[in-house]
């Protein structure tokens, strides 16, 4: 089997975001994923106006806005779920490894693989923890035989921050988990596939402060080993915490993005002014 890239270990700890961002800067680091143009229909409402955004290896970028002004219609468009919605017609070019991914005969099996996502509530499936693991690297093809699959299992736990509460449990169901448990369990069954990017739907909505903080080490922590992350919150403070840098959403249009610390301390839109000051939400 090809020997795939390390997945970062339970106990490593990302250096302070901003150090990630300085140092993918100064080795000039092509976007991994570009959007130009981008827009979303369902049927005549137009959800999403023309959003260019890039997105390089290493670094986390957080969309933060209201309800309802496409953060997650974007999101959806990275690795093209937005395409299972019936009458919903997404415009403009989706790149990704320089190659438009916007096309119908995109194979979604395939690019899942790569540009993975982590839903706002925990999806476990019905299996045992093992088996959550394995379940698709195994459909893939990408695992053979039993020590590779226990190599595998132990390093997306280790990567998901669950390694040392499941690993005498393995065969438990993953519905005998708490919450937080259950989205780290998520976050390394995605894991599992050694993808590029990883997509998070505000992840830790559902989940309690301790469980928010395991989750948002993990976000921190698999940026390191490269991975692309893309966050949807409501949480400024998650946003501050996690990202490198940050897009403000505002009816449809991406209105704002740059550099985390810029865009809170240093805000230019007056949209974005108002919406960091609590002056609508």
């Amino acid at each position: 089997m090809t020997q795939e890239k390390p997945l970062a270990e339970k106990g490593n700890r990302a250096p302070a975001v901003a150090s990630r961002a300085e140092a993918s800067a100064r080795e000039g680091a092509e976007p991994l994923l570009r959007t130009c143009d981008v827009t979303v229909t369902y049927d005549t409402f137009e959800a999403l106006h023309k959003t260019s955004l890039t997105f390089e290896k290493g670094q986390v970028t957080a969309l933060i806005g209201p309800s309802g002004c496409g953060k997650s219609t974007f999101l959806r468009c990275l690795n093209l779920m937005n395409r299972e919605i019936p009458k919903c017609k997404v415009g403009g070019s989706i790149d990704y490894h320089g190659r438009d991914i916007n096309t119908r005969s995109e194979n979604l099996f395939e690019l899942r693989k790569s540009i993975g996502m982590v839903f706002q509530q925990p999806t476990p499936f019905r299996k045992s923890i093992r088996d959550n693991i394995l379940f698709a690297p195994k459909r893939h093809g990408l695992v053979k035989g039993k020590d590779e699959c226990d190599a595998l299992v132990e390093e997306a736990l280790r990567a998901g921050a669950l390694w040392d509460e499941v690993k005498d449990k393995l065969d438990q169901s993953a519905h005998a988990l708490s919450g937080g448990q259950q989205q780290r369990l998520c976050i390394a069954r995605t894991l599992a596939m050694h993808p590029d990017v990883v997509l998070f739907d505000e992840p830790c909505s559902a989940l309690d402060p301790i469980s928010t903080f395991s989750v948002e080490e993990t976000i921190r922590e698999i940026a390191q080993t490269g991975i692309c992350a893309i966050i949807v919150t409501h949480n400024m403070e998650q946003a501050t915490r996690v990202s490198d840098r940050t897009a403000f959403f505002y009816v449809g249009d991406m209105v704002e993005t740059g550099p985390t610390k810029q865009i809170f301390s240093a805000p230019k839109d007056q949209r974005l002014q108002d919406y960091l000051t609590g002056r609508f939400g």
